[in-house]
């Protein structure tokens, strides 16, 4: 039966599986026709373009979206930069997101949860998501620079952003007036900053203060810049917290194990992030040709890579479709690699480890409710947007 693919095909985003396991076996190098770009469903191809520093340019997108569907230049940010430019923008901020730095702040993120666990305690009851996205939002409100109130209102129409329709590829008119009622909120709060400057640790304080071959960032520039790092600063946590014990539950020894051994956290986490992997696609731009796999990919033509197959690859994981508590992975997609690896992984380690700590003290015997979980769908983003778990109140 032949293989039909494409990131907007809405049948497949439910249960993508059996598409890419076809496409990993016979067609790993697959041709989307109606886009005119290819599609990498194999771990090994996409570990190697993305260590690519050459042929693979991400100036033009990264995202599904922006590859294939929007003409336009995407905004200038480190996201999409290749060398030297990308590592001169993101070492901007990149002191920060060291492993040695990011350590630094566990007992900070640890009263975050805590306090914003407090409210839930007495009443027996919590979705795993809003927990852990109010736990993001203030730690990288902190990184960034803004009130908690500034972000969580660009949280909201970021949420807007990303909802699709059925029978709609890509973003939605009501998606675009979000994008817009974001950058004018946005570039409201940047002209505040240039007359109130922010605490001098913060990124708005480093982009307004800073310049790069003595060229300043633009106020656009630094707007997309705050955009990009509140997705990623809160989309991806609260997904793979809410997998980890979606997934834990599913086996009562695995979940009692992780009860009686918490050192055993960043091993589940892990796991989850690789298995059922939130960030579905990103891609890249082809600068020259290449070959792989007897097939040819053109100059400019898009090249989608595809994480979420890649991290159920048979050829790297044995019994890729079961989470395996114990599994220590010789490689990761999960949060990209080469030089656009993920700049906040390190953080989002840190977040899920000390969040699922204090469910598991504080929490007792909680029940996760499988059956009343809801997923997020879409070209980019695929997870458990709702989990909710119950508990013996306390007093």
């Amino acid at each position: 039966m032949p293989i039909t693919y494409s990131p907007f095909n809405e049948s497949l985003w439910k249960d993508p599986w059996p598409t890419y396991k076809s496409m990993r076996e016979s067609d790993p190098v697959y041709y989307i026709e109606e886009f005119d770009a290819w599609a990498l469903s194999r771990f090994e191809d996409i570990w190697q373009v993305s260590l690519d520093k050459t042929r693979f340019t991400a100036t033009q997108g990264t995202s599904p979206e922006a590859l294939l569907l929007d003409p336009n230049s995407p905004p200038k940010t480190f996201l999409f930069m290749d060398p030297p430019h990308h590592r001169k923008h993101r070492n901007m901020i990149g002191d920060r997101y060291t492993p040695a730095a990011v350590g630094t702040l566990e007992e900070e993120i640890r009263a975050t949860t805590r306090r914003a666990l407090a409210p839930y305690l007495t009443t027996g009851s919590l979705n795993v998501n809003a927990l852990v996205s109010s736990v993001a939002l203030q730690t990288i409100a902190d990184y960034i620079g803004l009130e908690m109130d500034e972000i969580t209102y660009i949280r909201s129409l970021i949420d807007t952003y990303y909802t699709r329709e059925a029978g709609h590829k890509g973003t939605t008119a009501s998606g675009m007036r979000a994008f817009e009622e974001a950058a004018a909120f946005i570039h409201q709060l940047i002209g505040k900053y240039r007359d109130q400057p922010p605490a001098q640790n913060s990124h708005i304080y480093t982009w307004l203060n800073s310049a790069i071959d003595d060229a300043q960032m633009t106020d656009d520039e630094i707007f997309f810049s705050i955009f990009a790092l509140v997705i990623t600063g809160s989309d991806t946590l609260p997904l793979t917290v809410a997998a980890t014990l979606y997934y834990l539950s599913l086996n009562e020894a695995d979940m009692q194990a992780v009860r009686d051994n918490n050192a055993l956290i960043p091993n589940a986490f892990a796991e989850a992030a690789r298995i059922d992997q939130p960030t579905n696609i990103l891609g890249r731009v082809l600068s020259e040709d290449v070959e792989m796999h007897g097939k040819t990919m053109k100059k400019g033509q898009p090249v989608l890579f595809l994480y979420a197959s890649a991290n159920r690859d048979e050829r790297e994981f044995e019994n890729p479709e079961q989470f395996q508590l114990h599994r220590k992975s010789r490689r990761s997609l999960s949060f990209g690699a080469g030089q656009h690896f993920c700049l906040g992984q390190h953080l989002a380690r840190l977040e899920g480890k000390v969040i699922l700590e204090e469910l598991f003290s504080q929490l007792g015997d909680f029940e996760v409710h499988r059956d009343q979980s809801k997923r997020i769908f879409g070209e980019f983003l695929q997870g458990y947007c709702y989990l909710p778990i119950s508990f013996k109140p306390l007093p």
